[in-house]
């Protein structure tokens, strides 16, 4: 049994799932430290979550010059970089500590998610002319939702953290899954 290499286009859908399984499982080895220190741990899942959007970014500018995408990809890729850049400024802006950390990581990642979560579902919809990806416009919905309600309600830290580690592996896996079915296996 011979799997087939995955097309240039898949990669980057292998990267995003791996970062977002990456950073659920960074954050909930600090679940534990966020009964004892919520402060010191949100300040560190803020400058984790400020990595993770500038990573994302990176290899969304890097998608843009390194390969030859069709025009309806690359107005999608390029929005997704600035979009992703944009969190990232708000992220680092400022002290990371002052104040109460945990309401600054709130605030930065629900708007994240609502904003990501639109850029997925317009383009899993075809909305910039690609093909429709259902998948991902059940996750943008789903990251729409969740960002939403933690803008309205927004939780404690602990709660906070739990929810960011089940959207991150939620994310991850099924990225990586939708990126994997483009592998055939021989």
């Amino acid at each position: 049994m011979i799997a087939s290499r995955p097309t240039p286009a898949r990669w980057p859908l292998f990267a995003r799932g791996g970062l977002s399984l990456l950073f659920g499982l960074a954050a909930l080895l600090l679940v534990v430290l966020a009964i004892l220190m919520p402060g010191i741990v949100a300040a560190m899942l803020l400058i984790l979550f400020g990595c993770f959007v500038l990573i994302d970014a990176g290899l969304a500018i890097g998608r843009l010059i390194l390969t030859r995408l069709p025009a309806h990809d690359r107005l999608g890729v390029a929005a997704r970089a600035v979009m992703t850049l944009g969190i990232a400024l708000a992220a680092f802006a400022g002290p990371i500590t002052a104040g109460r950390p945990w309401e600054r990581l709130g605030a930065v990642v629900s708007i994240w998610a609502v904003l990501n979560g639109l850029l997925d579902m317009a383009i899993g919809a075809g909305v910039f002319g690609g093909a429709r990806r259902r998948w991902q416009v059940v996750m943008g919905a789903v990251s729409v939702v969740l960002g939403a309600s933690l803008l309205a309600w927004p939780p404690g830290m602990i709660a906070l953290t739990l929810w960011i580690v089940l959207f991150s592996a939620l994310y991850g896996a099924v990225t990586i899954v939708e990126a994997s079915r483009g592998v055939r296996v021989e």
